[in-house]
């Protein structure tokens, strides 16, 4: 299908273009059906800031109607994918993916509603344009999403969708003496009795920052229990990710002033022992960091705090949807009934490059077997610690 002849497209590429986006991305996304916080202009904004790739460009395709006004927006970016440092393909990827650790979740092409159809039309048009991609990757796309059918349509037979990710969520919308008495029983023990218990046996209390001033305090907090709890499981810990802190903290401050910030503290006797960083728009909570200290593990501080942080989005009235983002744990599933799944969008451009890349990763597949079939689980460890650390600071 041709494109509505009334969208012009252009492609972005460089920071000042992005930069001039900030008050028409946000009014567009709050008018599309793509409206989650991990689209918004100063998470991608601040992602491409601190977390971008080395060899990546970006790439943001802005769909106009004959007025002008912005009526769709892919945030894509370009890397240069490369094996053994030698280039070989380039990919496009949404903004917030693509990077050794897991940050955005519910990505999508962003439209207007009401130009779906011809925004993903343009999209599609604009880059069988453009001979600079020869692969588009794009993931973490909610199944639900109003532009995915049209968007594979558009692709036609180059599109492949493929299952992604899953979410558990809590409706709190209910009343919560309702929602407790649905738990299961092991979770009701373990968790409420264990509220009880920790709160009698010491001075709890929990907090919410509220200003500017109370941020910086509840921040070194999530960073060093974070970092703490992970780090006594051998783990490096995701603040050991380079700048995810100094990341962190920018969208933490940029949230808190566009009143999209939560974060809860718990102190024990005086001190703060856990921490929950979340990210509230369009009446959902993401929680997206935790953390909590080592010492009173054996208490069951980190099903306290997050028990209590649950509860908190009970409470306010804002909350309709508590998001434990990242997959489906068992620790996620004791608390919800509830799942959102995701998927991946791919597309392939005919080409070289496009035919050596599908050459290479079916070598590496095979490849892969063979090491599985005759390299020891314990070497195989040793050498994804390795490349774990390439990572890390």
């Amino acid at each position: 299908m041709k494109p509505d002849s009334t969208i012009k497209t252009s492609v972005l590429i460089d920071e000042s273009s992005f930069d001039a986006l900030s008050h028409e991305w946000d009014e567009l996304l709050e008018q599309s059906d793509q409206h989650i916080f991990f689209l918004r202009f100063s998470w991608n904004r601040l992602w491409w800031r601190f977390l971008r790739p080395s060899d990546s460009e970006l790439f943001l395709i802005a769909c106009r109607d004959e007025e002008d006004h912005l009526v769709g927006l892919a945030p894509f970016y370009l890397r240069q994918r490369k094996t053994a440092g030698i280039p070989h393909v380039r990919e496009l990827l949404f903004l917030g993916t693509g990077i050794y650790a897991q940050t955005s979740e519910y990505l999508d092409v962003i439209a207007r509603r009401g130009y779906e159809c011809a925004v993903a039309d343009a999209t599609a048009a604009c880059l069988g344009s453009d001979s600079n991609w020869d692969r588009l990757c794009l993931r973490e796309i909610p199944e639900s999403s109003t532009m995915l059918s049209h968007l594979v349509r558009a692709l036609e037979e180059d599109a492949q969708i493929e299952a992604c990710n899953r979410s558990c969520y809590i409706d709190t919308t209910v009343e919560w003496e309702s929602f407790k008495s649905g738990l299961s029983r092991s979770a009701r023990k373990n968790v409420l009795y264990g509220t009880r218990k920790l709160f009698s046996k010491h001075d709890c209390r929990l907090k919410r920052v509220e200003t500017l001033d109370e941020l910086d305090p509840a921040m070194d907090a999530l960073v060093r229990l974070h970092q703490a709890r992970w780090q006594s499981k051998g783990e490096p810990g995701a603040f050991a990710l380079t700048n995810f802190e100094e990341f962190v903290r920018e969208i933490a401050r940029a949230s808190l002033a566009e009143g999209r910030l939560r974060i809860l503290t718990l102190e024990i006797d005086g001190a703060a022992a856990a921490a929950r960083l979340g990210f509230q728009d369009n009446h959902i909570t993401h929680a997206f960091q935790s953390g909590f200290d080592p010492a009173y593990a054996h208490e069951g501080v980190g099903s306290v705090m997050n028990g209590l942080s649950i509860k908190a989005a009970f409470e306010d009235d804002y909350v309709h949807e508590y998001d434990f983002m990242g997959g489906s744990e068992p620790h996620k599933e004791s608390w919800a009934k509830n799942y959102k799944d995701s998927v991946s969008l791919t597309a392939i451009r005919p080409g070289t490059r496009s035919t050596a890349y599908r050459n290479l990763e079916l070598a590496k597949a095979v490849g892969k077997s063979l090491v599985r079939a005759t390299v020891p689980r314990s070497v195989r460890l040793a050498g994804h610690r390795l490349i774990t650390q390439r990572h890390y600071k």
